[in-house]
């Protein structure tokens, strides 16, 4: 049996053939014009710096972290101990208590409040006295009374054999002699002109006063 084709169909099979051709030509040539368009970054190499450049910096680095020259902490050190050396201490009494006796080697006069810790009215009485010793500018001790190691030393040295007062003020004058004393309450103005007097080598007790010659 024999199958005709007629003209019109075999007219349609030719441009279906021709189509696919052309279709298959111009996905080759897109591909084959992308791979000719790729680019491939180049890669970048940092250059090395710079020999004069390292130097230069290493110069700098050294500048900066420049060490002492040698002996100039020997010279600090002796600035220092020449500074200290002009500040002279007060020869002082070795028998009187430690407290009293630092004090006398930085002070020409030290005001020395007597108190009984147990007396509530004793507290105001070395508040005054310190008060006026550091408007005189003069040094401050507080002695206890109760504290017989302490308070020991100091009775045992008073010229009268006398018991110390509680409360009381009592002015000592390096190397540890006693230049005032009271008996009692004295508020800080009054101390403050003891120990100005006393640095200016007055006899500074009032008549209502009790001192030791």
């Amino acid at each position: 049996m024999t199958i005709s084709i007629s003209p019109q169909i075999r007219v349609v099979a030719l441009m279906g053939m021709l189509l696919i051709a052309l279709a298959g030509g111009y996905r080759f040539y897109l591909h084959h014009h992308a791979a000719a368009n790729d680019v491939i970054p180049p890669t970048v190499h940092k250059p090395a710096p710079a020999a004069g450049h390292s130097k230069t910096q290493a110069h700098s680095q050294t500048k900066t972290h420049k060490p002492l020259a040698p002996g100039t902490n020997a010279a600090a050190a002796s600035a220092a101990k020449s500074a200290a050396s002009q500040v002279r201490l007060n020869p002082v009494d070795p028998q009187l208590p430690p407290s009293l006796r630092s004090a006398l080697e930085r002070h020409k006069i030290v005001v020395v409040s007597l108190w009984d810790p147990q007396a509530p009215v004793d507290y105001i009485s070395v508040a005054e006295a310190h008060a006026g010793a550091n408007a005189a500018g003069a040094g401050f001790v507080l002695i206890n009374v109760l504290d017989n190691k302490v308070a020991g030393r100091l009775t045992a040295l008073l010229p009268s054999g006398d018991m110390l007062p509680d409360p009381g003020v009592l002015l000592y004058k390096a190397p540890g002699k006693i230049v005032y004393r009271f008996d009692g309450f004295l508020d800080r103005d009054s101390v403050a002109q003891a120990a100005a007097n006393a640095k200016a080598g007055l006899d500074t007790a009032p008549a209502a006063e009790a001192t030791l010659p």
